[in-house]
This record gives C-alpha cells, sequence and structure tokens, in this order.
C-alpha cells in the first residue's frame, strides 16, 4: 500500500473551498487551487459543489470506463485532509478549515465533560447507540460558520441551497431526485447561485461490498449518468464534483482479540478504525507501546500524543480548542491494509472496505469541472 504522509493541504479540499471563497471576495482562511480559480474566472451565474461520499481517484479510475462523463472532466487530483474519513472532510468543505482548526477529526470522539463516545453528526453514544440528552457537540463543542454563510453575507445578490439526502429534513431520497432539485434550484431565477450537494455513495456500496464489486461499478455507473443528463440541460453553470475521501478494501481487526494490549485500555477506540486513539490506564504507557508496537507496527504507525500532534497531519492554523481533549496516550495511523475496531454491545456490520488511513486510495480525490455557458 502507498502511504502519502507529505500529502499537501494546500491542493486539498481546504483549498478547495478557498478557491469558492476567493471567487466570491471572501477573505480566505488558506491558499486556494489556481486550476479552480481559472475557472471561475468565467464568472458563472451558478456554482455547484457535488461532494459524491467515498469517490476517491482510484476508486473512479477502476470502475468507471474513461469516456463517462466524470472521468472526461476530471482536472486533476488533490488531497483529502487527514483524517480522510467523512466527518472530518465535509466539514472540511464545508468551512474551509482543516480538521487541526474545525475539531472535527472523526466520526466520534470522546468528550470529558459528558464522559462519552458521542458520534459527531448524530448526538448518539458510539459504543451503546443511545441518543443522548446533552446538547449535540454538532451545535456546541464544534460548531463553525459556513463558507457559504460567509459568502451570502459578503454578496447579498447571492442565494444559497443545500441539497441533501433524506436524513435532512427535506432531502432527497434518490440521487435522480437530488440531480432534479440542483436543475431545478438553478433555473428557478436568474440570480447568482451557489448550491452545495453531497450524497452518501459510491461509500457505502463500497464499505459493504468491496471496491471494486459490482454494486460499486453499478452506483458509479448510475450517479455518472444521472449527472450527465442534468448537465445537458443547464446554462451558465459550473460544476464542481469531488469526494471526501477513497476507500481500501480492508481486514478488519478487533482489538478485543488481543487480551494483552485489551486490558490496558481504559477507554473504547475513537475517532476511527484506521485513525484510533488509545486512553491508556495509569503505568501502562511503556508496556502499552511495546506491546503494541509488537502486534500491529507493521500496520499502524504509533505516535505518542504530542507527537502526533506536531506532525501537521491535521492541517496547519490555530489549534482547536477540543483537539487536546479528544486524543489519549496514543494515536495509531494506518499503514495498511487493516482497521482495528472496538467490539461491544451494539452491533456493527462486517466493512469489506475502509478509509480514515493514510493510504494514496483514502487521501486522492478527483477534481472534476464542467462549465457549460
Amino acid at each position: 500500500m502507498k502511504n502519502v504522509f507529505d500529502f499537501d493541504y494546500d491542493q486539498s479540499i481546504v483549498s478547495l473551498s478557498n478557491s469558492l471563497l476567493r471567487h466570491y471576495h471572501v477573505a480566505q482562511t488558506h491558499p486556494s487551487l489556481k486550476i479552480l480559480d481559472d475557472v471561475l474566472k468565467d464568472d458563472y451565474q451558478n456554482v455547484i459543489l457535488m461532494i459524491l461520499d467515498g469517490m476517491g481517484s482510484k476508486l473512479l479510475a477502476d470502475n468507471l470506463p474513461e469516456a463517462s462523463f466524470l472521468r472526461t472532466n476530471k482536472k486533476g487530483d488533490i488531497y483529502s485532509v487527514f483524517p480522510p474519513t467523512t466527518a472530518a472532510a465535509t466539514i472540511a468543505y464545508h468551512s474551509a478549515l482543516t480538521p487541526y482548526e474545525s475539531g472535527w477529526i472523526g466520526w466520534a470522539c470522546y468528550y470529558p465533560a459528558y464522559n462519552e463516545i458521542i458520534e459527531n453528526f448524530n448526538n448518539i453514544s458510539f459504543y451503546t447507540g443511545t441518543e443522548l440528552k446533552t446538547p449535540a457537540p454538532a451545535d456546541t463543542f464544534i460548531k463553525y460558520e459556513t463558507i457559504y454563510e460567509k459568502i451570502t453575507r459578503q454578496n447579498k445578490d447571492v442565494i444559497y441551497h443545500k441539497i441533501f439526502p433524506a436524513f435532512e429534513k427535506d432531502g432527497c431520497e434518490t440521487f435522480e431526485e437530488m440531480c432534479g432539485r440542483i436543475s431545478d434550484a438553478v433555473k428557478s431565477s436568474n440570480k447568482r447561485k451557489i448550491i452545495s450537494a453531497y450524497w452518501t455513495e459510491p461509500d457505502h456500496a463500497a464499505h459493504y461490498n468491496g471496491v471494486q464489486s459490482k454494486e460499486v461499478k453499478q452506483m458509479l455507473k448510475n450517479l455518472d449518468e444521472n449527472i450527465a443528463k442534468m448537465m445537458a440541460d443547464l446554462k451558465d453553470t459550473v460544476l464542481i464534483v469531488s469526494a471526501d475521501h477513497g476507500l481500501t478494501d480492508i481486514d478488519e481487526t478487533y482489538i478485543n482479540d488481543y487480551p494483552e494490549i485489551f486490558q490496558m485500555l481504559e477507554k473504547p477506540l475513537c475517532p476511527e478504525a484506521r485513525f484510533v486513539t488509545f486512553f491508556v490506564k495509569d503505568g501502562m504507557k511503556e508496556k502499552f507501546k511495546k506491546c503494541f508496537e509488537r502486534l500491529f507496527g507493521a500496520d499502524f504507525r504509533l505516535y505518542e500524543k504530542d507527537e502526533f500532534l506536531k506532525t501537521g497531519l491535521l492541517g496547519k492554523g490555530k489549534k482547536h480548542p477540543c483537539i487536546d481533549a479528544f486524543f489519549g496516550d496514543f494515536v495509531a495511523v494506518a499503514i495498511s491494509n487493516k482497521n482495528l475496531r472496538y467490539r461491544s454491545k451494539r452491533p456493527f456490520k462486517h466493512l469489506m472496505a475502509d478509509h480514515a488511513g493514510i493510504g494514496e486510495a483514502e487521501m486522492v480525490i478527483p477534481l472534476i469541472v464542467k462549465g457549460v455557458k
């Protein structure tokens, strides 16, 4: 597996969103993407940002023909953020901030104020599935201002449309419906518009079937055909399509099956299965480190917490006040095809593919741009 520890945040999701800020004359938080800046100079009336969950560059190349709409209009590759996972990466799109700045470092984080590992999007206890009564972290501890709020505040003539799946109120049941809603938004007025759209595939298909499965190929074919049909009917519009991350087929591993290391843990694992922090019982740090290196040293790069935070993997900028509390004594980054999960009473589905490691298939995503006048 090729790993990309030397990836560049100035050629990433963060820089893509900063190109949007630049285009709408909003103060940037980081450098923008020149290739996208040049396209946006044409000053299209409508700008669509579409995020297809899990559609990494390798997954796209392996499952769609070269003549497909998405591959034909691919302008190059950019990087996700680290960790390359939905909670960190989609917020990077919507905030133009690195995970180090936003505090969004993964699916589920440990919150000392509640002594709980909580799903950041859903305000659910990750290992029990219980909906919590405490205020949602997304609305409190890690709340952020979106680029769309900044853009519309700075540009009173710009209308923002958010078009998401059915997990949000009035969301879309199918991708075909989503494309229809985007088309309707574009045609709704002659005013300038920015439209953000997010779809959960091909991520789900890859997680449960593998990255080169027939399910992934069919899913991508459906996405490609619907996008091509949508764009054929639009004018004065630029479509930007990318992903939050890619995926890689994995060997699923449970820490519970290694009692010599499991017994040293004070808390379950989080925030991801390929980007893991360990809260270790008092007096066991050195023993844990030696044991982990022996059992998993070929599959994960292990850091002490302070060492990890100095790597810059989470990005540049001002450290979010929650960052320190989110990490335990050690941090492990996947460098092979293994993930590392924690078995609890809450049942989790078996995964064929996963993400959040430093592998090229997870970190490298396509920049697809199609403009029509």
